[in-house]
């Protein structure tokens, strides 16, 4: 292992101490306003957190935060990790690009201040849907979204669904470069949120919406722990048949909710959870990606938080509806 990546991983578990617990989220829950939150959290955590913030502001500096977190690990890595990393900050890109294309298709303002793609400003204000995605020309968001500009209900479905592949299927194949020891820790975590994603959508794609099996199978990730063959017959399978077939997995937990939303609140505490157990027992890379994942989930608990004081939520409301649970994950039921 390279000198550096022995330093990161000494670093990290100073770094993951320093996270919000339970009991700062307890806490946040108990105060009614969102100016009583931020001061609360400028104190123990973001000292440089403006208190005087409206939610949007807010939302912006803890992504920029995260940014800035993930960032730092740069200089320790050689240039396949750096890659990495690259790879994984273009979630905060695509989610900006989510953001634009959803506010254009209902009519609103987009809230957010800039976007910047390799460099160059994108101009997204008072644009049609067509005349944003034409402005992201040269980039290879503009090849995923050209063919669906359309005014279709189901334009932005296939938008989202499309980027959300690009976006895993590109860590994927950056994952590919890593020695066999680093690939394995990949599939320990990464692989983990692709198989469950895959899951999910195969699940919610028979239950809700009427596609044929290609198109499922379409949009589904490679680089799990499910090969193509594996996935294709998955999709072919009726929805019972295949709810019985993933309750032989590891992954039996997605169903044992009792509606949808329990389906991604236990599959994001089980990301936590396995996250926990990679980052106390790798001693390689996979010790930074489950950093990442931890570090993704403190952020959207957060958010989560301040969300459901902004929506005046009770405190038990507020704490029903983080991803960590009481006992920090350690199990999965409520």
């Amino acid at each position: 292992m390279q000198g550096n990546l022995i330093a990161l991983n000494a670093k990290l578990p100073k770094v993951y101490s320093n996270f919000l617990d339970y009991n700062d989220f307890y806490n946040l829950s108990k105060m009614n306003t969102l100016k009583e939150n931020l001061s609360y959290l400028k104190e123990n955590k973001f000292q440089d957190l403006d208190i005087l913030s409206d939610i949007y502001e807010a939302e912006s500096y803890l992504l920029e935060y995260q940014i800035r977190e993930v960032k730092r690990m740069e200089h320790f890595l050689s240039s396949k990790y750096r890659d990495f990393l690259k790879g994984y900050l273009l979630e905060s890109e695509i989610r900006n690009i989510k953001y634009i294309l959803r506010a254009i298709k209902i009519g609103k303002t987009p809230t957010v201040e800039n976007l910047v793609i390799k460099g160059k400003a994108i101009d997204f204000k008072n644009n049609s849907l067509s005349e944003f995605v034409n402005n992201l020309r040269g980039s290879d968001y503009y090849d995923i979204l050209k063919n669906y500009i359309s005014d279709d209900d189901s334009t932005l479905f296939y938008m989202e669904m499309n980027l959300d592949k690009y976006y895993y299927q590109k860590l994927v194949d950056i994952s590919k470069s890593f020695s066999k020891i680093d690939r394995e820790e990949f599939l320990d975590t990464f692989g983990i949120k692709i198989d469950i994603l895959n899951i999910i959508w195969i699940y919610r794609a028979k239950k809700y919406f009427n596609l044929l099996p290609e198109e499922i199978f379409n949009f589904t990730i490679f680089g799990g722990s499910y090969n193509s063959e594996k996935l294709l017959s998955l999709t072919y399978l009726r929805e019972d048949d295949f709810v019985s077939e993933i309750n032989k997995t590891k992954y039996s937990f997605l169903f044992e909710g009792k509606n949808g939303s329990d389906m991604f609140k236990r599959a994001e505490r089980f990301e936590i959870l396995n996250a926990k157990k990679v980052f106390a027992k790798s001693r390689g890379i996979g010790k930074l990606m489950a950093f990442l994942i931890l570090l993704e989930k403190e952020i959207k608990d957060v958010e989560i938080l301040l969300e459901s004081t902004r929506f005046n939520l009770s405190s038990s409301d507020k704490l029903s509806h983080l991803i960590n649970s009481a006992k920090g994950s350690e199990q999965l039921g409520y």
